[in-house]
């Protein structure tokens, strides 16, 4: 597999101004069509390690960020970016929700709304295209949020704890709906997760970053056969081996850092 339409990370460090160090040598590479979670303490960096594969923030320190073989720069209509709040425009419905990411790139408007649609309609909202944000449910705005982010088609995906505020039924159905979609469509993700089972399910990797600054401390392969269901894994013994083992890079990073 490769980088050159994926994300490489080397020897990064930086700091904001004259403050503490944020991340201290990461070096980290995403191949292409890889699903790769970043878990961590918070605070060690890891949305920061996302803004910059974005060129959301400057890149004032020192080593080298790449995606698709090229520095990243804020609007690049390779890389989509989901957040954990669904930020819908409450005046605009949910078909025009899930097109804005393509208006916003300058797609023309009928194709706008066709891919909108089609992606509404493998997020399971078929039948919900004209109705407001208001009158959906979190959980069916968060699938409008997935429907706008995997319409741009962009090669690459940055998803920042999409799942986090959800509860946890919804979460799982969510869960199961991007395994679903990463399978389909083959995007090459960075995504950031507090929930080491969440990681463990959907991820082909699993980087373990110590608290600030953040480094990375471990990289686990996750070697579970795909297709996946979020809830036959949690008979696996080998999910329950895999969460014990990240726990403990997790807590072994944060000792080390505080020792």
């Amino acid at each position: 597999m490769t980088t050159e339409s994926g994300i490489a990370v080397d020897g990064l460090s930086l700091r904001f101004g004259a403050g503490s160090p944020v991340l201290s040598e990461v070096s980290l590479h995403v191949a292409e069509g890889e699903f790769v979670s970043l878990v961590g303490p918070s605070g060690c960096g890891k949305t920061t390690l996302l803004n910059l594969c974005a060129g959301l923030v400057p890149h004032n320190g020192t080593g080298t960020v790449r995606v698709g073989g090229r520095a990243p720069v804020e609007g690049d209509p390779r890389i989509g970016y989901m957040l954990a709040r669904d930020s819908l425009l409450p005046w605009r419905t949910a078909l025009e929700n899930a097109a804005f990411g393509l208006s916003v790139r300058g797609v023309p408007a009928a194709e706008c709304l066709q891919r909108a649609r089609a992606m509404l309609a493998e997020v399971g909202l078929a039948g919900f295209e004209e109705v407001l944000p208001k009158a959906l449910s979190h959980g069916m705005r968060q699938r409008t949020a997935l429907a706008r982010t995997f319409a741009m088609d962009s090669t690459v995906l940055l998803m920042d704890e999409p799942f986090g505020a959800l509860d946890a039924q919804t979460k799982l159905q969510l869960e199961d709906l991007l395994l679903r979609l990463c399978q389909q469509h083959r995007h090459t993700v960075l995504f950031v997760t507090h929930d080491l089972a969440e990681a463990v399910a959907v991820s082909d990797r699993v980087v373990v970053m110590s608290s600030k600054p953040g480094r990375i401390v471990a990289d686990v392969p996750i070697t579970l056969p795909r297709p996946r269901s979020i809830r036959e894994l949690q008979k696996d013994p080998r999910f329950h081996a895999l969460y014990a083992q990240l726990w403990a890079h997790l807590e072994s990073g944060w000792v080390r850092h505080e020792g």
